[in-house]
């Protein structure tokens, strides 16, 4: 017997992660957003029922779930319709991959609504004519973490890599309120940047990727330097330098930007300083008369999944 609804879950992702600029990204334990999605007898067609907890279009055309589904809804021979409901956690603009949730969450819930046995990998074309959408260019560092869960690499050419996650990382995920488009983000970054720069990011990225198959999650911490992107987009972070001076006198042992900001991610080795970290930044971001919102979370080895 067929299904004819089925509801999952996807997380929220960290991308770049200082040293993977547009090839690195992580999914997490939380938030993350819920999508039900029904078969129709609209055959090849995809409706957006409603949207809670964010002002984005119904109209198929302009929303990243809405592309992604009726993308591989065509490439599985249009065997029916569907109609989404969609329940946004993560705010749009927020830097840890609401679009990349909503394009993954599509594509996952269709396949597996029509038994169709694709794994992640081969759905992640799809889910990234969604992510386009948002984001303007087919970068998979977010879309491929909420898919596959954990950790992954996501090199020029080729699917997506796996590798070892630091499973004594806590993270500490600051949202002010204000939203920072990925398009926008992208302007402020240099066309070119030096020699010693890349090479040196390069070098990092390797100590952080040695730290994670050692299982040495602060040595991976140490590794978190971004001298590609960061010092670009500092300034269209609010606080930025303040609340990093916060985090790390408060047990943070690395973080900077998440995605295109403006979210903040800030990595500790303990519950408690997790915990510290995030109370002094909630702290500090109430005397500034900013609002904002605060995730405690862990890297998660899961991505997409359905619920009940």
């Amino acid at each position: 017997m067929h299904r004819t609804e089925i509801s999952v879950w996807t997380p929220a992702t960290l991308a770049n992660i200082n040293v993977g600029f547009d090839g690195l990204g992580c999914a997490l334990s939380g938030p993350g957003e819920r999508l039900v999605m029904r078969r129709t007898d609209a055959v090849g067609c995809v409706n957006i029922r409603l949207i809670e907890g964010a002002d984005l279009p119904l109209e198929t055309s302009l929303n990243v779930a809405g592309v992604a589904a009726q993308s591989l809804l065509k490439a599985l021979g249009n065997p029916c319709g569907l109609e989404l409901d969609i329940f946004k956690e993560i705010k749009p603009g927020s830097g840890i991959g609401s679009s990349a949730a909503s394009a993954a969450g599509a594509v996952f819930a269709l396949n597996a609504l029509l038994n169709a046995g694709l794994s992640p990998q081969a759905l992640l074309t799809h889910a990234l004519d969604g992510e386009a959408l948002a984001s303007g260019s087919r970068h998979a560092d977010n879309v491929a973490p909420a898919l596959m869960g954990g950790l992954v690499l996501c090199p020029p050419r080729g699917l997506p890599v796996s590798i070892p996650f630091p499973v004594d990382w806590h993270v500490v995920v600051l949202h002010p309120d204000v939203a920072i488009r990925t398009e926008d983000a992208r302007k402020v970054l240099p066309e070119n940047v030096s020699f010693k720069d890349a090479v040196d990011q390069a070098r990092w990225l390797g100590v952080f990727t040695a730290g994670c198959y050692q299982g040495d999650g602060a040595l991976a911490a140490l590794a978190l330097e971004d001298l590609l992107a960061g010092p670009h987009r500092a300034g269209l972070i609010p606080h930025f330098e303040s609340i990093r001076n916060i985090a790390m006198r408060h047990g943070a042992i690395a973080g900077g930007i998440s995605g295109s900001g403006p979210s903040t991610f800030w990595v500790t080795l303990t519950t408690d300083d997790s915990a510290q970290v995030a109370h002094e930044l909630k702290a500090f971001m109430r005397n500034e008369g900013m609002a904002c919102d605060i995730h405690q979370t862990r890297i998660s080895a899961r991505g997409s999944r359905i619920i009940e």
